[in-house]
């Protein structure tokens, strides 16, 4: 049976990444991804956050986020891939999965820093950009917005 109606999975922990609607089937990357999602859920889940695996299903494809940090109120997505097309990838996807977590933050969860120019983009669309760096992640939250005349 199929539906045109997205719902979310709840998925263990364990359970694998997968490959982004539009992305060839990318072994390497989905390993990276697979590795950062469950370092990062680790982290969290050692902080002491509550933190959910899912994956918003749709047909015919999959749509996935990856975790909600519910104690953040943090929707993520693992992206191994910091170029401009990926970047605009991810914005449409984990734009359009959030709204299954109302409210929530979006962030993508990168498998190394991105560059500037990533992180700037990011930023202008309100996304949170982490990575890991050594034992732990770090976090490029968007610029506050500021007031003009």
């Amino acid at each position: 049976m199929t539906t045109d109606s997205p719902h979310v999975a709840y998925l263990a922990p364990s359970d694998p990444a997968r490959p982004q609607p539009g992305r060839d089937n990318d072994e390497e990357a989905d390993r990276f991804e697979n590795a950062v999602l469950t370092a990062y859920l680790f982290h969290l889940t050692a902080k002491g956050h509550r933190v959910l695996r899912h994956r918003v299903v749709t047909d015919p494809v999959l749509a996935s986020t990856d975790l909600f940090d519910a104690t953040a109120g943090e929707v993520v997505m693992a992206c191994h891939r910091s170029h401009y097309r990926a970047l605009i990838a991810a914005y449409g996807v984990i734009s359009d999965c959030a709204r299954f977590f109302s409210p929530a933050r979006r962030a993508l969860l990168f498998t190394a820093e991105p560059g500037s120019v990533a992180k700037e983009f990011l930023s202008h669309h309100k996304i949170i950009a982490i990575w890991p760096e050594g034992e732990s992640f770090v976090r490029a939250d968007p610029a506050a917005e500021t007031g003009g005349a």
